[in-house]
C-alpha cells in the first residue's frame, strides 16, 4: 500500500514541476501552437492586445503561471513575458538570444541576496527580469520587431 501511495504522490508532484514553455522570440507564431500542444494541461487564449496590429497569446499553466507571447502583423513573436512560480525555460523562450541573456544573468546571480534582477539591452535584444524565491517575472523583446505604436510598458 505504501508503494502505491508513494507512486501516486510522485505523479502528483511531477505534475506540479515546471513545464517547458517556449514561443521562441523572433520566430513565427506557429511556435505558440506547438507550446500549447506540448503543455497539455495548459490553456491558451487570444487576449485583448495593446493595438490592433498585435496578437497577444496567453498560456496559463496548471500552477497558475502565465506566459504571454506577442505577435506582430508580420507573424513573428516580437516579445515574450512571463510571470511564473518556477523559472521558465528561458533558453527555449529566447531561442537564439538565450546565450546573450545567460551571460547577463550569470553576472546578476553573483550579487548577494535572494532577489535577482537582470535588465539589459544588447543589440536587438532587451530583457527586464526579476526572480525572488518562487516568483519569476520578466519581459524580453526585439527592438526591430516591435510594431509602430506599441508601447513596451503596455506588454507587462
Amino acid at each position: 500500500m505504501r508503494a502505491g501511495a508513494a507512486a501516486r504522490l510522485a505523479v502528483v508532484l511531477s505534475g506540479l514541476a515546471a513545464a517547458p514553455v517556449h514561443a521562441t522570440l523572433g520566430e513565427p507564431a506557429a511556435s505558440i501552437d506547438a507550446d500549447t500542444a506540448r503543455l497539455g494541461r495548459a490553456s491558451r487564449v487570444l487576449a485583448a492586445s495593446p493595438t490592433p496590429t498585435v496578437r497577444q497569446h496567453v498560456i496559463t499553466l496548471a500552477d497558475g503561471s502565465v506566459i504571454r507571447e506577442y505577435v506582430g502583423a508580420n507573424g513573428l513573436v516580437f516579445a515574450v513575458s512571463w510571470n511564473t512560480r518556477f523559472k521558465p525555460r528561458l533558453d527555449a523562450l529566447l531561442g537564439q538570444y538565450a546565450p546573450t541573456y545567460a551571460a547577463a544573468a550569470s553576472q546578476a546571480a553573483l550579487a548577494p541576496g535572494i532577489r535577482h534582477s537582470v535588465a539589459f539591452a544588447q543589440g536587438d535584444l532587451v530583457v527586464d527580469a526579476t526572480a525572488h524565491l518562487n516568483a519569476h517575472a520578466g519581459l524580453a523583446w526585439l527592438r526591430s520587431l516591435v510594431p509602430a505604436g506599441v508601447r513596451i510598458d503596455d506588454l507587462r
